[in-house]
Protein backbone atom coordinates (compact mmCIF):
# COMPACT_ATOMS: atom_id res chain seq x y z
CA UNK A 1 0.00 0.00 0.00
CA UNK A 2 1.27 3.64 -0.74
CA UNK A 3 2.06 5.53 2.53
CA UNK A 4 0.39 9.04 2.81
CA UNK A 5 1.79 11.49 5.92
CA UNK A 6 -1.45 13.36 7.29
CA UNK A 7 -0.04 16.44 9.89
CA UNK A 8 -2.00 17.83 12.77
CA UNK A 9 -1.51 20.30 14.78
CA UNK A 10 -0.50 20.76 18.43
CA UNK A 11 -4.84 20.98 19.28
CA UNK A 12 -5.00 17.76 17.34
CA UNK A 13 -7.08 19.54 14.75
CA UNK A 14 -6.70 18.87 10.50
CA UNK A 15 -7.78 21.66 8.14
CA UNK A 16 -10.97 23.71 8.25
CA UNK A 17 -14.47 23.33 8.39
CA UNK A 18 -17.64 25.05 8.98
CA UNK A 19 -18.69 23.04 12.00
CA UNK A 20 -17.27 23.39 15.31
CA UNK A 21 -16.74 19.45 16.76
CA UNK A 22 -16.07 19.87 20.42
CA UNK A 23 -15.36 23.35 20.03
CA UNK A 24 -12.94 22.90 17.47
CA UNK A 25 -12.73 23.78 13.74
CA UNK A 26 -11.01 20.38 12.43
CA UNK A 27 -12.61 17.11 9.61
CA UNK A 28 -12.66 14.27 11.36
CA UNK A 29 -9.48 12.24 11.21
CA UNK A 30 -11.17 8.52 11.65
CA UNK A 31 -13.27 9.11 8.69
CA UNK A 32 -10.70 10.62 6.54
CA UNK A 33 -7.93 7.61 7.27
CA UNK A 34 -11.05 4.71 6.78
CA UNK A 35 -11.90 6.89 3.09
CA UNK A 36 -7.90 6.39 2.23
CA UNK A 37 -7.76 3.22 3.41
CA UNK A 38 -10.61 1.58 1.28
CA UNK A 39 -8.45 4.06 -1.55
CA UNK A 40 -5.68 1.16 -1.17
CA UNK A 41 -3.73 4.02 0.71
CA UNK A 42 -1.66 3.68 3.89
CA UNK A 43 -2.66 6.98 5.94
CA UNK A 44 -0.33 7.58 8.92
CA UNK A 45 -1.30 11.01 11.13
CA UNK A 46 1.68 12.70 12.88
CA UNK A 47 1.76 15.84 14.62
CA UNK A 48 4.13 18.44 13.25
CA UNK A 49 6.26 17.89 17.01
CA UNK A 50 6.57 14.51 15.87
CA UNK A 51 7.57 14.85 12.76
CA UNK A 52 10.89 12.85 12.23
CA UNK A 53 12.18 14.78 9.10
CA UNK A 54 15.65 12.25 9.20
CA UNK A 55 14.94 10.38 5.82
CA UNK A 56 12.80 7.80 4.29
CA UNK A 57 10.11 10.99 2.47
CA UNK A 58 11.30 10.91 -0.60
CA UNK A 59 8.23 10.50 -2.84
CA UNK A 60 5.62 10.20 0.14
CA UNK A 61 2.40 12.45 -0.09
CA UNK A 62 1.54 14.88 2.54
CA UNK A 63 -1.18 16.29 3.80
CA UNK A 64 -1.12 18.77 6.27
CA UNK A 65 -3.06 22.22 8.20
CA UNK A 66 -2.05 25.41 8.41
CA UNK A 67 -2.78 28.05 11.15
CA UNK A 68 -3.70 31.63 11.05
CA UNK A 69 -2.78 32.37 14.85
CA UNK A 70 -2.14 36.17 15.83
CA UNK A 71 1.07 37.14 14.97
CA UNK A 72 1.49 34.11 12.76
CA UNK A 73 4.12 32.58 14.97
CA UNK A 74 3.02 28.78 15.13
CA UNK A 75 2.31 29.32 10.77
CA UNK A 76 6.14 30.57 10.54
CA UNK A 77 7.14 26.83 12.30
CA UNK A 78 5.00 24.96 10.18
CA UNK A 79 6.21 26.82 7.29
CA UNK A 80 10.03 25.59 8.29
CA UNK A 81 8.58 22.65 8.34
CA UNK A 82 6.88 22.11 5.00
CA UNK A 83 9.60 22.91 3.19
CA UNK A 84 11.89 20.76 4.75
CA UNK A 85 9.40 18.20 3.95
CA UNK A 86 9.37 19.64 0.39
CA UNK A 87 13.40 19.47 -0.44
CA UNK A 88 13.46 16.04 1.51
CA UNK A 89 11.51 15.27 -1.78
CA UNK A 90 8.10 14.14 -0.71
CA UNK A 91 4.99 15.02 -2.12
CA UNK A 92 3.65 18.20 -0.57
CA UNK A 93 0.02 18.70 -0.80
CA UNK A 94 -0.43 21.53 -1.74
CA UNK A 95 2.89 22.98 -2.57
CA UNK A 96 5.06 25.02 -0.13
CA UNK A 97 4.32 28.00 -1.71
CA UNK A 98 0.88 27.89 -1.70
CA UNK A 99 1.01 27.82 2.08
CA UNK A 100 3.61 30.82 2.45
CA UNK A 101 0.81 32.00 0.29
CA UNK A 102 -2.24 31.47 2.90
CA UNK A 103 -3.18 34.21 5.21
CA UNK A 104 -0.62 36.42 3.40
CA UNK A 105 -1.49 38.54 0.52
CA UNK A 106 1.50 39.87 -0.61
CA UNK A 107 3.17 36.58 -1.69
CA UNK A 108 -0.51 35.39 -3.03
CA UNK A 109 -0.08 38.52 -5.12
CA UNK A 110 3.41 37.63 -6.03
CA UNK A 111 2.10 34.55 -6.96
CA UNK A 112 -0.58 36.30 -9.15
CA UNK A 113 1.93 38.27 -10.84
CA UNK A 114 3.51 35.09 -12.26
CA UNK A 115 0.28 32.64 -13.21
CA UNK A 116 -2.15 35.20 -14.14
CA UNK A 117 -0.41 38.05 -15.36
CA UNK A 118 -3.06 39.74 -17.62
CA UNK A 119 -5.30 39.88 -14.12
CA UNK A 120 -2.81 40.76 -12.15
CA UNK A 121 -1.75 43.93 -14.85
CA UNK A 122 -5.50 44.99 -14.61
CA UNK A 123 -5.00 45.68 -11.07
CA UNK A 124 -2.02 47.32 -10.93
CA UNK A 125 -0.91 45.89 -7.39
CA UNK A 126 2.05 47.01 -5.86
CA UNK A 127 3.25 45.70 -2.29
CA UNK A 128 5.38 47.45 0.17
CA UNK A 129 7.36 46.65 3.29
CA UNK A 130 7.40 49.81 5.39
CA UNK A 131 4.99 52.79 4.80
CA UNK A 132 8.36 54.87 3.92
CA UNK A 133 8.35 52.96 0.51
CA UNK A 134 4.84 54.05 -0.05
CA UNK A 135 5.15 57.31 0.96
CA UNK A 136 8.33 57.58 -1.63
CA UNK A 137 6.42 55.95 -4.53
CA UNK A 138 4.21 57.57 -7.27
CA UNK A 139 1.24 55.33 -8.14
CA UNK A 140 -0.04 54.89 -11.51
CA UNK A 141 -4.00 54.28 -12.48
CA UNK A 142 -7.20 55.66 -11.04
CA UNK A 143 -8.99 56.58 -8.06
CA UNK A 144 -9.94 55.24 -5.84
CA UNK A 145 -7.74 52.52 -4.45
CA UNK A 146 -7.95 49.77 -2.05
CA UNK A 147 -5.17 49.20 0.12
CA UNK A 148 -4.69 45.88 2.63
CA UNK A 149 -2.46 44.49 4.85
CA UNK A 150 -0.99 41.01 3.60
CA UNK A 151 -2.76 39.62 7.18
CA UNK A 152 -6.14 38.76 7.81
CA UNK A 153 -9.53 37.47 6.70
CA UNK A 154 -12.90 38.00 6.37
CA UNK A 155 -12.18 42.06 5.06
CA UNK A 156 -10.22 42.61 7.91
CA UNK A 157 -7.70 45.62 7.35
CA UNK A 158 -8.92 45.86 3.87
CA UNK A 159 -10.11 49.96 3.22
CA UNK A 160 -11.04 51.98 0.63
CA UNK A 161 -8.76 55.30 -0.18
CA UNK A 162 -10.53 57.76 -2.26
CA UNK A 163 -6.85 59.95 -2.85
CA UNK A 164 -3.28 59.97 -2.09
CA UNK A 165 -3.68 61.41 1.08
CA UNK A 166 -6.02 59.26 2.67
CA UNK A 167 -4.19 55.97 1.23
CA UNK A 168 -0.90 57.02 3.19
CA UNK A 169 -3.02 57.75 6.57
CA UNK A 170 -4.58 54.06 6.25
CA UNK A 171 -1.22 52.74 5.08
CA UNK A 172 0.47 54.37 7.95
CA UNK A 173 -2.18 52.48 10.92
CA UNK A 174 -1.96 49.28 8.65
CA UNK A 175 1.47 49.08 8.89
CA UNK A 176 2.22 49.92 12.29
CA UNK A 177 4.56 47.77 13.82
CA UNK A 178 6.18 49.89 16.57
CA UNK A 179 5.74 49.91 20.66
CA UNK A 180 5.85 52.52 22.50
CA UNK A 181 9.66 51.53 23.95
CA UNK A 182 10.86 51.69 20.39
CA UNK A 183 9.59 54.26 19.60
CA UNK A 184 11.29 56.36 21.88
CA UNK A 185 14.79 54.76 21.04
CA UNK A 186 14.19 55.68 17.36
CA UNK A 187 14.12 59.43 18.30
CA UNK A 188 16.75 59.06 20.82
CA UNK A 189 19.14 58.06 17.88
CA UNK A 190 17.87 60.46 15.64
CA UNK A 191 18.62 63.52 18.01
CA UNK A 192 22.19 61.93 19.11
CA UNK A 193 23.33 61.04 15.41
CA UNK A 194 22.72 63.04 12.79
CA UNK A 195 23.80 60.65 10.20
CA UNK A 196 21.36 57.74 11.42
CA UNK A 197 19.92 55.67 8.81
CA UNK A 198 16.29 56.09 10.31
CA UNK A 199 14.57 52.77 10.99
CA UNK A 200 10.82 52.08 9.74
CA UNK A 201 8.36 52.14 12.89
CA UNK A 202 5.94 51.11 10.32
CA UNK A 203 7.21 47.43 8.69
CA UNK A 204 3.78 45.16 8.32
CA UNK A 205 3.71 44.51 4.67
CA UNK A 206 0.06 45.44 2.92
CA UNK A 207 -0.37 46.11 -0.71
CA UNK A 208 -2.01 48.58 -2.79
CA UNK A 209 -4.41 47.80 -5.76
CA UNK A 210 -6.72 48.91 -8.13
CA UNK A 211 -10.56 49.01 -7.13
CA UNK A 212 -12.96 47.05 -9.67
CA UNK A 213 -15.99 49.47 -9.95
CA UNK A 214 -19.37 48.38 -10.52
CA UNK A 215 -19.32 45.09 -8.40
CA UNK A 216 -22.08 44.39 -5.53
CA UNK A 217 -20.46 41.40 -4.65
CA UNK A 218 -18.32 38.13 -5.55
CA UNK A 219 -19.01 34.71 -6.00
CA UNK A 220 -16.86 32.43 -3.77
CA UNK A 221 -16.52 28.89 -5.89
CA UNK A 222 -14.50 25.74 -4.44
CA UNK A 223 -12.92 23.61 -6.45
CA UNK A 224 -12.82 20.03 -4.72
CA UNK A 225 -11.34 17.47 -7.24
CA UNK A 226 -13.91 17.82 -10.68
CA UNK A 227 -16.78 19.28 -7.70
CA UNK A 228 -16.93 22.91 -8.17
CA UNK A 229 -19.09 24.69 -5.46
CA UNK A 230 -20.61 28.25 -5.92
CA UNK A 231 -22.38 30.97 -3.74
CA UNK A 232 -22.94 34.26 -4.11
CA UNK A 233 -21.92 36.71 -1.62
CA UNK A 234 -23.29 40.35 -1.46
CA UNK A 235 -21.45 43.42 -0.22
CA UNK A 236 -21.98 45.12 3.19
CA UNK A 237 -24.32 47.57 3.44
CA UNK A 238 -22.86 51.14 2.18
CA UNK A 239 -19.46 48.99 1.51
CA UNK A 240 -17.35 47.94 -0.96
CA UNK A 241 -16.25 44.77 0.60
CA UNK A 242 -18.57 41.56 0.30
CA UNK A 243 -16.14 38.98 2.16
CA UNK A 244 -17.26 38.30 5.81
CA UNK A 245 -20.51 39.93 4.87
CA UNK A 246 -22.62 36.70 5.71
CA UNK A 247 -24.85 37.68 2.95
CA UNK A 248 -24.89 34.38 1.33
CA UNK A 249 -27.10 32.97 -1.61
CA UNK A 250 -26.31 29.44 -2.96
CA UNK A 251 -29.33 29.83 -5.33
CA UNK A 252 -29.23 33.37 -6.80
CA UNK A 253 -26.13 34.23 -9.38
CA UNK A 254 -27.15 37.57 -9.36
CA UNK A 255 -27.61 37.74 -12.65
CA UNK A 256 -24.12 36.28 -14.01
CA UNK A 257 -24.26 32.77 -16.01
CA UNK A 258 -23.14 30.57 -13.90
CA UNK A 259 -21.54 28.76 -16.66
CA UNK A 260 -19.07 31.44 -17.73
CA UNK A 261 -18.45 31.63 -13.82
CA UNK A 262 -17.69 27.63 -14.12
CA UNK A 263 -15.27 27.96 -16.84
CA UNK A 264 -13.87 31.37 -15.42
CA UNK A 265 -13.22 29.15 -12.20
CA UNK A 266 -11.68 26.19 -14.26
CA UNK A 267 -9.25 27.86 -15.62
CA UNK A 268 -7.92 29.57 -12.93
CA UNK A 269 -7.75 26.39 -10.73
CA UNK A 270 -6.11 24.10 -13.52
CA UNK A 271 -3.34 27.00 -13.73
CA UNK A 272 -3.07 26.31 -10.02
CA UNK A 273 -2.73 22.65 -10.33
CA UNK A 274 -3.99 21.99 -7.07
CA UNK A 275 -6.79 19.35 -5.73
CA UNK A 276 -8.50 22.00 -3.44
CA UNK A 277 -9.19 25.67 -4.18
CA UNK A 278 -11.20 28.53 -2.73
CA UNK A 279 -11.46 31.58 -5.15
CA UNK A 280 -13.12 34.66 -4.74
CA UNK A 281 -14.30 36.17 -7.83
CA UNK A 282 -15.94 39.15 -9.25
CA UNK A 283 -18.06 40.55 -11.92
CA UNK A 284 -18.11 43.99 -13.16
CA UNK A 285 -20.66 43.41 -15.93
CA UNK A 286 -18.27 42.65 -18.38
CA UNK A 287 -15.46 40.36 -17.01
CA UNK A 288 -14.39 37.85 -14.22
CA UNK A 289 -11.90 39.26 -11.64
CA UNK A 290 -9.74 36.78 -9.79
CA UNK A 291 -9.64 38.72 -6.24
CA UNK A 292 -8.07 35.94 -4.03
CA UNK A 293 -7.29 32.31 -3.78
CA UNK A 294 -6.27 29.90 -1.44
CA UNK A 295 -5.24 26.11 -1.82
CA UNK A 296 -4.72 25.20 1.79
CA UNK A 297 -6.71 25.55 4.90
CA UNK A 298 -9.80 27.68 3.59
CA UNK A 299 -13.50 27.62 4.86
CA UNK A 300 -15.90 25.08 3.88
CA UNK A 301 -19.24 26.08 4.38
CA UNK A 302 -19.63 26.86 0.23
CA UNK A 303 -19.23 22.98 -0.07
CA UNK A 304 -20.54 21.87 3.48
CA UNK A 305 -23.77 24.07 3.36
CA UNK A 306 -24.83 23.76 -0.54
CA UNK A 307 -27.58 21.43 -2.13
CA UNK A 308 -24.98 20.45 -4.95
CA UNK A 309 -22.22 20.73 -6.95
CA UNK A 310 -21.29 21.51 -10.45
CA UNK A 311 -19.07 18.89 -12.32
CA UNK A 312 -17.34 19.03 -16.20
CA UNK A 313 -19.13 16.67 -18.42
CA UNK A 314 -17.48 17.00 -22.00
CA UNK A 315 -17.93 20.52 -23.18
CA UNK A 316 -21.14 20.75 -20.69
CA UNK A 317 -21.60 21.54 -16.89
CA UNK A 318 -24.10 19.20 -15.15
CA UNK A 319 -25.35 19.85 -11.50
CA UNK A 320 -25.30 17.23 -9.10
CA UNK A 321 -27.71 17.60 -6.21
CA UNK A 322 -26.09 15.68 -3.04
CA UNK A 323 -25.83 16.93 0.58
CA UNK A 324 -22.08 17.55 0.96
CA UNK A 325 -19.76 14.69 3.45
CA UNK A 326 -17.17 17.13 3.43
CA UNK A 327 -14.55 14.36 4.74
CA UNK A 328 -15.37 11.76 1.51
CA UNK A 329 -15.67 15.01 -1.19
CA UNK A 330 -11.99 16.22 0.52
CA UNK A 331 -10.45 12.35 -0.07
CA UNK A 332 -11.85 12.05 -3.32
CA UNK A 333 -10.08 15.12 -4.57
CA UNK A 334 -6.85 13.99 -2.54
CA UNK A 335 -6.75 10.39 -4.12
CA UNK A 336 -7.92 12.15 -7.75
CA UNK A 337 -4.96 13.82 -7.63
CA UNK A 338 -2.60 11.81 -6.86
CA UNK A 339 -3.51 9.14 -9.73
CA UNK A 340 -3.27 11.81 -12.12
CA UNK A 341 0.03 13.19 -10.89
CA UNK A 342 2.24 11.00 -9.72
CA UNK A 343 3.09 6.79 -9.82
CA UNK A 344 0.11 5.15 -10.06
CA UNK A 345 -1.65 4.24 -7.15
CA UNK A 346 -3.09 0.60 -6.42
CA UNK A 347 -6.58 0.08 -7.23
CA UNK A 348 -9.02 -0.81 -4.35
CA UNK A 349 -10.95 -4.22 -4.52
CA UNK A 350 -13.75 -2.51 -2.80
CA UNK A 351 -15.33 0.94 -2.62
CA UNK A 352 -12.80 3.92 -3.08
CA UNK A 353 -12.91 7.27 -1.70
CA UNK A 354 -16.59 8.16 -3.00
CA UNK A 355 -19.03 9.72 -1.37
CA UNK A 356 -23.18 7.71 -1.87
CA UNK A 357 -24.73 10.44 -3.79
CA UNK A 358 -27.88 10.68 -2.83
CA UNK A 359 -29.76 12.54 -5.06
CA UNK A 360 -30.43 12.77 -8.96
CA UNK A 361 -28.10 15.16 -11.56
CA UNK A 362 -30.01 17.39 -13.68
CA UNK A 363 -28.11 19.08 -16.64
Amino acid sequence: MTRILILTDYRGTFYSTARTKHGLCTMDLDKITAYFTRAGLEPEVVRFADLDLSGGLHGVPVLYTSSEDRGLHYKSWIEDLVLALETAGARIIPGYRYLRAHHNKVMMEALRAQLFPSDAHRLGTRTFGTYEELATTKLDGPWPKVVKSAYGAGSQFVARAADRQELLRTARTLSQTHDGAEAVRERGRRLLRRDHHAHSLHRQKFLVQALVPGVSGDFKVLRMGERYYTLYRRNRPGDFRASGSGDFDFSDMAGVDPFALLDYAEQISDILGTPLTSLDIGYDGAEFHLFEFQCVHFGTVTAENSTGYHVRAGDQWRYVEEKCDIEAVFCEAIVGHLRRSGPALPRPSHQAATPTRAATSRP
